[in-house]
């Protein structure tokens, strides 16, 4: 098993590992984000676009620094995931059931943790500042998102769900793939 493993190498596999199953679980929920804006109504790339514009980038520039931002999060996620699963023994991933259990309740922890306190303490402020100002060129899209809010949280639950299983099932890969290394030594 990796974690038994004394040597700095079980940081360095989870690290590596971690960017895999982050950069694959974004990337599996990537077109769904493109997805619920066409269900929604809202122009592509509106998610990226309210993180890009949370964090002062202009219109030129804010899907792209959302995308960004998404992206990074994910992977640190991704590497935080595996890091804990393959330190702690009761949490490594020696199934696929363990790791999408595993994955599942990561995604739910990081929609309860990570989330909603941006939801609420930083984006809907914003859209309902923007949703304030009728000179605004996005003043119908946050009032739009400002009356989809429940829809929105329970969405992005939904989404974080995947998030972690597809997180989980990449990890028990990454772990498999470990393991018949280590069997070979």
């Amino acid at each position: 098993m990796q974690s038994t493993r004394a040597d700095g190498t079980v940081l360095k596999d989870s690290v590596k590992s971690g960017i895999v199953a982050g950069q694959a679980a974004a990337w599996a929920i990537f077109g769904l984000f493109l997805s619920v804006d066409a269900t929604l109504l809202t122009p592509p790339g509106t998610f990226y676009k309210m993180i890009g514009m949370a964090f002062g980038q202009g219109p030129g520039t804010d899907v792209y620094a959302g995308f960004l931002l998404h992206m990074v999060t994910a992977t640190v996620i991704g590497i935080v995931y595996m890091v804990i699963s393959n330190s702690v023994r009761p949490l490594y991933i020696g199934s696929v059931f363990k790791g999408l259990a595993t994955g599942t309740m990561t995604g739910v922890a990081v929609w309860a943790v990570l989330f909603i306190p941006l939801h609420f303490g930083v984006m809907l402020p914003m859209l309902q500042g923007v949703a304030a100002d009728p000179s605004s060129p996005n003043y119908q899209l946050a009032n739009n998102l400002v009356a989809l809010n429940q829809t929105i949280l329970a969405g992005a639950l939904a989404l974080h769900i995947l998030f972690g299983g597809v997180l989980g099932f990449c990890g028990r890969l990454a772990t498999s793939s470990g393991e018949v290394l280590e069997a070979r030594k």
